[in-house]
């Protein structure tokens, strides 16, 4: 059986390295396809998600060369492609189903996108009604609503779009970054209540600093056919990534300093570092391109909607395993078309463990117990990044912790368990 045990520790210091952050290698790497033109990528992620990616975009005409000492990748894009009945494997990479679907759109020919059995489970309606309403066409081949897809395309010439944002952002992101390369001037409008906002935000600033011209409206956006005009971009540290060393700080009382964590980042899970200062973490030292946090022997709990950081809602759901007063998050119910259903998998869990969660239908309630009550116990991970890596953290405090399929980790931080052993190798 194959399974990561961490050791209860407390009290110790480290230095912990960041990988590059995967949502923005993802968007870099459509952007940089998009702009037709030769493009340096620094410190760049290569995890199963983003190699999907890669593997994609070279099989549609992209030119791409990485050194992975350096991770520095150099792209020479392929604007318009070009494509004739091409299969396109994603695995569960949501990113990459939902930018390469239009990124296609800009092109001529058909395609089939598809990924893994729960890639088929996450739904795609929305981003097909929309990309439908842009003159593409787009085939359920199996589940209406779901991939896997087929895409026909000849250029999109369309004016105006409306894109419900209720269930992903990504959505939204996905159809931003391809319309600069439609034909004419597009209105997009966005309905329904847009969830992770903080990421259209991301895709937009990394837009602009790519070349992309569009005016900001209340509910929607005016972009107009300019092309991508950059040489050289630097991929930040990943945010999702560094929520778990965060918490590890504070729920083991401990000093750890944070290398590639950018002091002034466009992701909106950031804002997670805000939520752990309310409840008790201290910064010690901040720079450019790191930070030094440390933690408390008490904390309390904290009451808050996630709906701008829903990926790092299961972290904060093993901090509140061992505050002193409960913890309640709402607004995220988005967390169940995930790699797994999130909130049900995190309330089997730690209900293995004795812990007391009680699930809703768009998050969750935690009432912490003593540390005694709680109980040791093999934690299912789902094949989900997520559930494994903010599984982990429960091991910091309890015995007999074994966290199963722990290579999962490898969908966006490939040595996140190497990282995590730093713990009990430095004073």
């Amino acid at each position: 059986m194959n399974y990561f045990q961490p050791k209860p520790i407390s009290n110790f210091n480290a230095t912990i390295d960041i990988p590059g952050s995967k949502s923005i290698t993802n968007r870099a790497l459509i952007l940089s396809a998009l702009s037709g033109k030769t493009i340096t990528l620094k410190n760049i992620l290569l995890s199963d998600d983003t190699q999907y990616m890669i593997k994609a975009l070279r099989s549609l005409g992209n030119k791409i060369e990485y050194n992975e000492s350096s991770k520095i990748l150099k792209i020479i894009g392929n604007k318009n492609p070009k494509y004739d009945n091409i299969d396109l494997y994603i695995g569960n990479a949501g990113t990459a189903m939902r930018f390469l679907s239009s990124y296609l759109a800009t092109g001529t020919g058909t395609a089939t996108l598809h990924g893994n059995s729960r890639m088929n489970e996450r739904p795609i309606k929305d981003l097909a009604d929309s990309l439908t309403q842009l003159g593409v066409k787009v085939e359920y081949l199996n589940k209406f609503g779901y991939p896997p897809i087929r895409i026909t395309s000849s250029g999109v010439w369309a004016t105006s779009v409306k894109i419900d944002g209720s269930k992903s952002s990504q959505y939204i992101s996905s159809i931003l970054m391809a319309a600069p390369n439609f034909k004419n001037p597009i209105d997009i409008s966005f309905i329904g209540k847009v969830v992770s906002k903080p990421y259209i935000h991301m895709t937009l600033t990394m837009m602009k600093d790519f070349g992309a011209s569009f005016t900001l409206k209340e509910n929607s956006i005016n972009i107009v056919p300019k092309e991508y005009n950059l040489s050289e971009y630097l991929i930040e540290g990943d945010m999702s990534s560094a929520s778990y060393f965060l918490a590890m700080s504070l729920i083991s009382n401990s000093t750890i300093t944070l290398n590639n964590f950018f002091k002034n980042s466009i992701q909106g899970d950031s804002k997670f570092l805000d939520v752990l200062l309310k409840m008790g973490l201290t910064i010690l030292d901040f720079k450019e391109y790191s930070i030094t946090v440390k933690g408390t022997s008490s904390y309390k709990g904290i009451q808050l909607s996630m709906n701008d950081i829903p990926d790092v809602a299961q972290t904060l759901a093993a901090v509140a395993l061992f505050a002193t007063t409960p913890t309640k998050v709402w607004d995220v119910e988005n967390m169940r078309i995930k790699e797994t259903d999130r909130i049900s998998a995190l309330k089997n869990e730690i209900s293995k463990i004795n812990g007391d969660f009680i699930e809703f239908k768009d998050g969750f309630l935690i009432n912490p117990k003593p540390l005694e009550m709680y109980q040791g116990d093999f934690l299912e991970t789902y094949d989900d990044h997520r559930m494994a890596m903010s599984l982990s953290l429960i091991g910091l405090k309890v015995p007999n912790i074994k966290v199963l399929d722990p290579s999962c980790v490898s969908k966006t931080f490939p040595n996140f368990f190497e990282e995590f052993n730093k713990i009990y190798r430095e004073d």
